[in-house]
Order: C-alpha cells, then structure tokens, then sequence
C-alpha cells in the first residue's frame, strides 16, 4: 500500500479518536468521518508500519447513522457530531468492549457490560471553557480553538457542546476587550496580553471568569470592573502566564479581582466549592448519574469505611459520606485536598477526612497501621491506576472495589491484574463527552472467594 493509492473500503467500527475502521489485505486501515456501516472510496494519505489513513473521495453507500449535512470538520473536537445519538451510544459500548478484549485478557461474556448511558443533555452540556484569544484577519478578536493535528488557532463564535450563556458572555468579554484596547496574545513574536478566557458556570448560571494574561495590568483590571457587571456573572480572577511554552495554559499567580472567591456546583443537594483552576466534571448532570451509579455500586448500609482515592476535591467522598459510617480521601495534588477539606467542612459532613500523597503509599500506610476497608472507590485520571497502587489493592483484600475510568484502555490494562483477585461483575458505560468518541465508565469488582 502506497501513498495515493485508491480503493473502496467497507467500514467495520469506530476508532477511538471517532474515525472509521476498515480493513484492506488485513491492514486496518483508519478514515475520519466514516461510519461503520458505511462503504466508501478512500484515498491513502499515510502509511505505517501496521496501519494507513485515508481520506474520503465518495461515499458509495451513506449509513442511516449518519446525520446528513453535518461536516465533523465544522466542529472542531466534536468528531462524532455526523453520528445520531441513538447509534453513538452503541459505537461507545463496542469502543468499550473492543479494549477489554483486546487488553484486559478477560471475556466479556463472563461479565455484565451494560448499554450505555445517555447524557442528559447531548449539546450544552460543558460547565466550562478555556479558549485561547486571537487577533483576526477581520480586525477583531476571537477565541478560538486549536485544529487537530496542528497548531493553527481557529476562530469560532459558538459552540454546540458548551453552556450558552458560555458563548454569550465570550462574545461580550471580546467586544468589551476591543474597546479598552487589549491585544490578543500572539505566540509566534511573543507578543500581546489576553492568552486565554476561561469561563466556569453552574446550574443556577453564575457565571466565573478568569483572564489568563502575560502580566498584570491596568487595562485587565478595568475589564474586570466591566465584566462583573455583565448579568450572571460573579466572579473575576487573574491568572499571570508569563512563559512562552504553549502547552502551559495556567500560570502559578492567580488573583481575584472582582466578585466572589468561587462559585457552587451542586449535586443532590452536596455542594462544592469551585475555584478558577479547580478540577470538576464538565458534564453537571451526567456527573450526577456517574455518582449515583458509583454510590449504589458501592451497596453502603451506614456501616462502611470507604477509601476514595484520587478523590480531586472530594466530589465522590462528599456524595457517600452520608450513607457510610466513614469515607478517607487520598489525592496527590495539596489544593485539591484543601478544597476538599473546605467543602466539607461548607455541607457539615464530619465523616470524611483527607490526606495528601501518592495514593499507593498512603493506601499501605493505611494497611500498615491497621486500618482496613470495606469498599475501595477509584476515579483516576486517563492513565489509570498506577502499579504501586494496585499492588495496595492486592495487599489489601477489601471485599469490594468500584472502578470509575475515563478511558478504556488503560481500564482494561488495569483489570487484568486486578482479575488475579478480583471478579468484574459489571460495567456501565456512560456518555459524559456527547458528540465525542471519549467513553466513561464505572465498573464493579469483588474479591474472590
């Protein structure tokens, strides 16, 4: 197989970046915007040593999955957005499915993997943004988002994933930035003041702003003054960047300039403090399935001691403290801990401590010191549990572990080793990223008799 080369090419599933699989003489062969179901004439475009990628020249049968008229490349991030609802939820659980058999080791079959669950809203549903800035051909400023494979910036006005009130409020941040005379960052001559706009919001829609900036000056300070009296708005940090790596969107100086300290989102009546730089899920409602799912995973009866660890701010913590007898939250990252000490403290719950350090340590401190577990929760980030730490879970012999993953690969590398105790008694994917290929997941292991 060459470069240029041409044939047609029957599309057997999805990838995990949203593109179509087909296979050519055994060679998986990879092509954007295809669906499976769907034949199609390609083009090669790049060839590897196990695999090419290919481009569409025509579509010689169109799936009835397919939205017509949507092109994936108008909305840059959203992969998926060509694909009904109806049949993205199927592609996630076969995505699902495709990485426990290919690396857990395990049979499916043997367990439960039940469908997917469907996200509350499909467009709308991110919380938050943070939005590079540029200065246009048009002589405006836009935000932008950054094509894939590629650093270009591209402008865009709206967005089919985010808030509204989002796109509403950077439209008018921009328009206010224009009037004061602010520049837009420029990478290329490390030049300008605005880099990055990034707005939190919740379910009440207050909104927090946060200006990410080359260095603090006048002119930011009187957009602050501007932007909190936009509606909906309460609160306006600073965030000082002064370093030329683009990978670096956060600087370490972070300064509040108008409004409140923080906004709060809240889920089943628990609610959590949320600052500029804070992790939270970006999807509010299916955040709430997620945890309702977690939580009856966990079959808590008010006599548990539960372990969460990676527990962020204490959103998982927080949301069981109320049905076990103790929850202890490990986190690696100091300001998480602290915020998860304050919103406990903000829903009076005194049955949740936290303690900051590596989670495998700190799980075997535990095990050392005699202090023992009746349910283990894990919400790691996407490269899942780290080693040490599942030698802890071995060590440990809790009865039962609740695994919630946001990606599938590296969940499935994890339950192969944990399998060597553990039973899986089921899966539940869920749809946190609609119109993405990204697949969530909350899995359920007791030990084995």
């Amino acid at each position: 197989m060459q470069i240029n080369d041409e044939f047609i090419l029957d599309i057997k599933r999805l990838g995990i970046n949203g593109e179509g699989i087909g296979f050519y003489k055994k060679m998986a062969v990879f092509v954007p915007n295809a669906i499976p179901g769907e034949g199609v004439n390609v083009r090669v475009t790049d060839v590897k040593k196990n695999m090419a990628f290919a481009e569409v020249i025509e579509y010689k049968h169109i799936s009835d999955d397919r939205i017509l008229g949507i092109d994936p490349k108008d909305y840059l991030g959203l992969s998926c957005a060509h694909i009904k609802y109806d049949a993205m939820l199927k592609f996630k659980k076969e995505l699902l499915l495709e990485s426990l058999t290919r690396y857990s080791g395990l049979k499916p079959r043997s367990f439960q993997v039940n469908d997917c669950l469907a996200s509350p809203k499909v467009n709308g549903y991110r919380n938050r943004s943070l939005l590079p800035v540029k200065f246009g051909r048009d002589m405006h400023m836009h935000v932008c988002m950054i094509k894939p494979n590629s650093n270009e910036l591209v402008e865009i006005s709206s967005t089919i994933d985010q808030d509204p009130l989002i796109d509403e409020l950077n439209n008018k941040i921009l328009k206010a930035s224009e009037k004061l005379r602010i520049k837009a960052y420029n990478e290329k001559y490390n030049d300008g003041l605005l880099r990055y706009i990034s707005i939190r919001v919740n379910e009440a829609k207050e909104a927090m702003v946060t200006f990410i900036v080359t260095k603090d000056q006048d002119d930011i300070r009187k957009l602050a003054k501007e932007v909190i009296s936009f509606d909906n708005v309460i609160s306006v940090y600073l965030n000082i960047n002064d370093k030329k790596d683009p990978g670096q969107l956060f600087g370490d100086k972070l300064i509040k300039l108008e409004g409140k300290d923080y906004i709060i989102i809240e889920l089943d009546k628990i609610k959590y403090q949320v600052y500029p730089k804070t992790f939270f899920q970006l999807n509010t409602l299916q955040a709430k399935n997620m945890f309702d799912l977690i939580k009856k995973a966990c079959k808590l009866s008010f006599k548990e001691r539960v372990l969460d660890a990676y527990c962020g701010v204490g959103a998982i913590s927080l949301y069981l403290a109320h049905n076990a007898k103790e929850v202890v939250g490990i986190e690696y990252n100091s300001d998480s801990v602290l915020a998860a000490k304050e919103n406990a403290s903000l829903n009076k719950i005194n049955n949740a401590s936290f303690f900051q350090g590596d989670a495998g340590e700190l799980m075997l401190k535990q095990i050392r010191e005699g202090n023992t577990f009746d349910v283990i929760v894990v919400d790691p980030p996407r490269q899942g549990l780290d080693d040490k730490f599942i030698d802890a879970i071995l060590a440990s012999n809790v009865k039962r572990v609740v695994y919630a993953s946001c990606n599938p690969q590296t969940l499935a590398k994890n339950l192969k080793r944990l399998s060597e105790k553990y039973n899986v008694n089921s899966i539940t994917p869920l749809d946190m990223f609609p119109n993405t290929p990204l697949v969530e997941s909350v899995t359920t292991l007791t030990l084995k008799k």
